[in-house]
């Protein structure tokens, strides 16, 4: 946090979100710490701090006021700066340099006021957090208040240190804009491999972009602060309630195992060679514009293959393909995916020929363009309408007993495949957080494309178990290709 801190001090990074777990120093490093070191270099720095109470607004700026009055302090840098004694009290307090600490809160004013740093401390109240009206209020203050309460813009920072309480948090508000001008320091708890995090390169790490230093799955935080016993008691004062252990501790607020859809039920596929493929499946779901709140368009593929133990057919994810793009691109790498399922990354083409049997786009709005166009290229493509089968939840529930019976799959990571590739974990991420993401990230659109997938199977008869819930009768294969006068069947396999 401090590294990153002084990254900030040195304008190196202009806006930061540092995430990890309650008591474990965020706000005496970022509020109480920070203000008072600035001043040693920069007395003339002016800081506005924001919480969501007033009460913890006022405590961390005493906190700050008497640090600085210490005898400690005063003895090593006093002839730096004086607070002038006409403006110091709990809110505020400035020095003879022009350098202020202004504290308020979300409900506070700050009409008037500004700050070359700016930090919205904590600014989500866990036991409000839920209520959307609320949770948009901090959004929108964050927004539309506090993004013009700069004193001089080019000196600009902004800090968001906090605990994540909601998908839609402020954190996740400001992470779905995808804007790279934030650098996101995030600590969890206890280390996960598959979230290991990266930042930028620090001053204090000879130019080499800081990592978590952790390297052991579920490797503790702070051992000093929170040893195992400790975490054991901290999980059972949250009544080992897995969404707030998830969101709170590991800073993920979706529990791993997830909602509807959970991560333990994927089977991980831990050999280098693949099985026959006897189906190559690829479904779309598309967007046509490229806006903040705008949907990603997504594209997996799967391989359905015959199990050699149980002789029930599964499926394996083959790729996965998600971004915001504007039609003439989006119509390029779908005929690239068509011709090659692997050909997911746009600036780097494969030209070797995987193509799959089939490929399903949803019939709505924005997928009927790509559905002609690819018709128009005599590619085996097919319309699919998810409405009869209900919304989102309704279709991802349907499907959702073939990844609990363990038919569904998904790849590793070569040399050693003992962890899930970027594809699977991108799936996995948007399983967990399904259907509670509304930040706008790619959850929804993701799952769609693999509820359409399987709810194909499943009418056609593919894919079956025990507990196989009847769905619709088969589909008529003759029905497709009267309708459908370019799409043909074909056996391939891989």
């Amino acid at each position: 946090m401090c590294e990153h801190l002084q990254a900030v001090h040195k304008m190196e990074i202009r806006n930061l979100i540092c995430n990890m777990p309650p008591r474990m120093g965020k706000s005496t490093i970022f509020s109480v710490l920070f203000p008072a070191w600035c001043w040693v270099i920069e007395p003339g720095l002016r800081f506005l701090y924001v919480a969501y109470s007033d009460i913890l607004s006022v405590r961390d700026s005493i906190g700050c006021r008497r640090l600085i009055a210490n005898e400690w302090y005063q003895k090593l840098w006093g002839n730096k700066f004086s607070i002038l004694r006409n403006v110091d009290n709990q809110h505020r307090f400035d020095n003879d340099k022009y350098g202020y600490r202004l504290s308020t809160s979300v409900h506070g004013t700050v009409t008037g006021q500004g700050g070359d740093i700016i930090c919205f401390d904590d600014p989500n109240n866990i036991e409000t957090v839920h209520s959307t009206i609320v949770r948009e209020g901090v959004n929108d203050f964050f927004d539309f208040t506090l993004s013009s309460r700069y004193t001089r813009e080019h000196l600009l920072r902004r800090l968001v240190p906090m605990q994540r309480t909601h998908i839609s948090d402020l954190t996740g508000h400001i992470l779905s804009r995808n804007d790279p001008s934030w650098i996101f320091l995030c600590l969890p708890m206890e280390y996960e491999k598959s979230r290991r995090l990266m930042t930028i390169p620090l001053p204090m790490s000879n130019g080499k972009i800081w990592t978590d230093p952790r390297t052991k799955e579920g490797e503790l935080l702070c051992p000093n602060y929170v040893d195992a016993e400790g975490l054991k008691r901290i999980k059972f004062n949250h009544r080992n309630d897995s969404y707030t252990i998830s969101a709170q501790l590991q800073q993920r607020p979706s529990p791993a195992e997830g909602g509807i859809l959970k991560a333990e039920w994927y089977q991980p596929w831990t050999t280098p060679y693949y099985p026959e493929f006897e189906y190559i499946l690829q479904s779309w779901d598309t967007a046509l514009t490229t806006g903040e709140m705008s949907c990603y368009s997504a594209c997996t593929t799967w391989g359905v293959f015959k199990h050699p133990e149980t002789g029930l057919k599964n499926i394996m994810l083959l790729s996965l393909f998600k971004e915001k793009i504007e039609y003439p691109d989006l119509r390029k790498i779908a005929i690239r995916l068509a011709n090659n399922y692997e050909d997911v990354y746009m600036d780097d083409p494969i030209y070797s020929h995987k193509p799959p049997h089939l490929i399903l786009v949803e019939e709505k709005v924005n997928g009927y363009c790509i559905l002609q166009d690819l018709m128009r290229a005599h590619l085996p493509v097919m319309g699919f309408n998810p409405n009869k089968y209900g919304n989102k939840i309704s279709r991802c529930r349907i499907i959702s007993y073939l990844i609990e019976n363990g038919l569904v799959w998904l790849p590793t990571e070569a040399p050693y495949f003992k962890h899930y590739n970027e594809d699977s974990q991108l799936l996995l991420e948007a399983s967990i957080n399904f259907p509670e993401d509304r930040s706008g990230r790619p959850t929804n659109d993701i799952i769609d494309s693999l509820s359409q997938a399987f709810l194909w199977l499943i009418a056609r008869g593919w894919l079956s178990s025990k507990d196989d819930p009847i769905v619709e009768s088969e589909i008529n294969w003759n029905n497709f290709e009267n309708q459908y006068g370019n799409v043909y069947r074909y056996k391939r396999q891989i």
